[in-house]
């Protein structure tokens, strides 16, 4: 499938994955992840989806961390427990990460089951999101979802309305939809695109740069705000631009970077600032759950990719570098 039509396709996506993992749940027992110290973990976008999800078990009084599988695959004993995200199962760095970890419980998100991560885990959740593209879109917030639902087989609610998801999804992708033709005009021919946000919003940043440099090949990177703000935002200017996920002191640096000319987005759910200059504004709902404001984030990120790669005439192409050691081979395939 396409990347665009992955896209479209995520309120089904993700309501198939809201169903199987729900009725997988049900049948776990996840108490032995419900103490000690716990790592998540991932690469590439799973890190940043790892990223959000530590962020809401911090918020639920959890200890908890994100750190990227390769810095795992030392073996030091870090965690008592690990959620492993990986949307195949088979990226060497996160199935080596639990290996190296052998007396840690581990909690597996994938969409196979029988996966080297999977089989690797003490425990495993599959994904039901169906085809994904390239860069991913239904995988990335599948995986989010999944470990949304993880966190609440843990430690209770957190207040998120998950079986709403799916049509929210159509709301917001129809929001972000309204501004892309505007958004293609501010942001075509960037020569670097830098995406910044706090806490959870750190990994959606990341998530985004990431989608960014794998579908239009631009430069792009992801910031913490407060860091953003002493030094690096020093280089964006009028041939730059800067995508933000926030709803508190983002707000001021958006209209900072509209000051000075740069091009912005801003995804927020604070609805007193509002299209201006070269400022562009998404509104998406509030959640104090921090993995459904992931997922709600990410989607206008997702559409502006598509917008970049077809601006760049690289629409649905291939990665142009090839990796020979980053996955485990299927040897089914």
């Amino acid at each position: 499938m396409s990347y665009r039509s992955t896209v479209a396709r995520q309120p089904e996506s993700l309501a198939d994955t809201l169903a199987a993992a729900q009725a997988e749940l049900a049948s776990l027992d996840l108490s032995p992840l419900s103490s000690g110290v716990m790592a998540v973990t991932g690469i590439g976008a799973s890190y940043a989806a790892a990223v959000v999800v530590a962020a809401e078990l911090q918020r639920r009084g959890r200890r908890a961390f994100p750190v990227r599988s390769g810095e795992m695959m030392a073996g030091y004993d870090i965690a008592d427990t690990v959620l492993a995200l990986s949307h195949r199962g088979r990226s060497v760095e996160t199935v080596e990460a639990l290996q190296k970890l052998p007396n840690a419980k581990t909690l597996a998100v994938t969409n196979n089951p029988e996966s080297p991560l999977a089989k690797t885990a003490t425990f495993h959740i599959q994904l039901n999101n169906g085809s994904d593209a390239t860069p991913s879109s239904t995988g990335y917030t599948a995986t989010l979802l999944a470990a949304g639902l993880a966190i609440d087989a843990i430690h209770g609610s957190g207040g998120a309305d998950w079986a709403s998801l799916p049509e929210l999804t159509k709301d917001v992708q129809g929001r972000a939809a309204e501004k892309m033709p505007r958004l293609a005009e501010l942001f075509r021919d960037r020569r670097a695109i830098d995406c910044v946000g706090a806490g959870a919003s750190i990994g959606t940043a990341d998530g985004a740069s990431l989608l960014i440099r794998e579908a239009a090949r631009l430069p792009a990177s992801g910031y913490e705000t407060r860091h953003y703000l002493h030094g690096p935002m020093e280089s964006m200017d009028a041939a730059t631009g800067v995508v933000i996920f926030g709803d508190a002191r983002e707000l001021a640096l958006a209209e900072n970077l509209n000051d000075i000319g740069c091009p912005a987005l801003l995804v927020t759910s604070n609805t007193d600032i509002s299209d201006s200059g070269k400022l562009t504004v998404v509104h998406v709902p509030a959640s104090d759950d921090l993995v459904l404001r992931g997922i709600i984030d990410i989607f206008t990120a997702q559409l502006l990719a598509a917008e970049l790669s077809d601006a760049a005439g690289l629409t649905d192409v291939k990665f142009r570098y090839k990796q020979s050691d980053t996955k485990i081979v299927d040897q089914a395939s």
